[in-house]
């Protein structure tokens, strides 16, 4: 029996619409992304620490994922923002995300929508509104920090997890903790809950944590007499640490877990059982500031003053005392200049050695620092600037640490997806199309 020779035309297109379809229901439904385990979604989206230069956006995820912001006001578009921890030229997956803008302008109304793993999300059909606040003088009468650490369990820190802080009446602040779990948010500069004016402050005020990290949530009250430290708090457990550790004139906090350590290798915690040294942590060597009132904070000697110089050609100076935990905040009473500026602190360590400490860096011209319009071609470049820190010993001698720091631009381009089986159905289309032709000619 003799095969047929040729195959129709119309066979031929069936086929290949046969083959078409097939490829696409296999894509679809075989090689899609499983949302079994989780979703790349943002959720529990949260606008905080927002002043009249700054504001936070912050919220989760299911899956780990990269993060970025579009920021919109009028008259510019498309500002992308990355998360404060993508420093090193690399975009990182979290399933916690923070983006802080540092160059907003006051009174101003911006829109927003979140990029996760390059896709967009916004609020239902609509970008998340924010307005900063109106400029006041600085607040020289405020809180001091609170802080704590957060664990995952009692022998694992957790890094990375979402903190935040509400006193009665005010608006919300956030940090992230640091790989040893720690978490520190100043509170000089908090202000009321519509942002206009800064929080009256009385002797006990109560306060509200809420902690997320890996899908689970702890929540926490305390007051401001119970803040620094905040005692260790566990992932998916509710505390109450009102009272339980009041500060006493003479006496110093009970210390319900073991001290936290602050990255600058000061010990917070008991006077009498631990090292302090002298430090400027804020604003690290050669860092650029977009705000012309920088806070400028470090630790010290419990009790002691430090001593505080800053500007080049109109110099500021004041004092800032150590509290019993270690740490000092001062912020200047009047705005710096735009340009190189610097900050020269100057104390006494344990040993009753003098300790001066100076550090230079530069305040940003208003809308100068933005990292860029987003644009569908845009790539990752990292410029590595190394910053150098100055860590005074016990002796009154200075070490010089090396940290690099990278400067970001430009937007993680979307991933599309496979072409390679698009390719080879176009190849396999056209093939079978001309040979089916090609042998019903002959």
């Amino acid at each position: 029996m003799r095969l047929p020779t040729k195959i129709p035309t119309i066979i031929g297109l069936f086929l290949i619409i046969f083959i078409i379809g097939t490829i696409i229901v296999f894509q679809n439904v075989f090689l899609a992304p499983s949302n079994a385990s989780g979703s790349q979604a943002p959720s529990n989206v949260h606008m905080s620490n927002v002043s009249d230069s700054t504001f936070t956006v912050s919220w989760t995820t299911q899956l780990p994922t990269t993060g970025t912001i579009l920021v919109s006001a009028p008259g510019k578009s498309n500002q992308v923002y990355y998360d404060q921890r993508d420093t090193t030229g690399k975009l990182g997956t979290y399933t916690t995300h923070s983006i802080t803008v540092r160059d907003a302008k006051s009174q101003t109304n911006y829109s927003i929508k979140l990029l996760s793993n390059s896709k967009y999300y916004d609020n239902n059909g609509q970008a998340y509104p924010l307005q900063t606040a109106a400029t006041l003088p600085p607040n020289t009468t405020g809180l001091e920090p609170a802080y704590g650490t957060v664990h995952a369990t009692t022998d694992r820190p957790e890094d990375g997890a979402l903190i935040y802080l509400t006193i009665d009446g005010s608006q919300e602040l956030s940090t992230l903790t640091k790989s040893t779990g720690l978490w520190l948010i100043p509170l000089n500069q908090i202000r009321t809950q519509d942002v206009t004016s800064y929080l009256p402050t009385v002797d006990r005020m109560t306060e509200h944590i809420t902690v997320e990290a890996e899908g689970l949530e702890s929540t926490a009250i305390t007051d401001t007499l119970n803040d620094s430290p905040v005692p260790e708090m566990l992932l998916g457990k509710t505390y109450d640490f009102r009272r339980q550790q009041a500060k006493v004139q003479g006496t110093t906090a009970l210390a319900l877990r073991p001290t936290p350590v602050l990255p600058t290798a000061a010990v917070l915690g008991d006077t009498t059982s631990r090292t302090f040294i002298v430090s400027l942590t804020t604003p690290g060597q050669g860092t650029g500031l977009a705000t012309t009132h920088p806070l400028i904070q470090g630790t010290g000697i419990p009790g002691k003053y430090v001593g505080v110089s800053v500007g080049i050609t109109q110099i500021m100076s004041g004092s800032a005392k150590v509290d019993e935990s270690g740490l000092w905040s001062y912020t200047p009473p009047k705005a710096l200049a735009p340009g190189k500026q610097s900050v020269t602190i100057t104390s006494v360590n344990q040993l009753g050695k003098t300790v001066a400490i100076t550090h230079t860096f530069e305040v940003f011209k208003s809308g100068t620092q933005v990292l860029g319009d987003a644009t569908p071609s845009a790539t990752l470049a990292p410029t590595i600037t190394p910053i150098i820190t100055m860590i005074p010993t016990d002796t009154g001698t200075i070490a010089a640490t090396t940290t690099p720091e990278s400067t970001l631009s430009g937007q993680p381009q979307p991933v599309t997806g496979n072409e390679l089986p698009a390719i080879l159905l176009i190849l396999l289309g056209v093939s079978l199309f001309a040979s089916g032709s090609l042998i019903a000619t002959h």
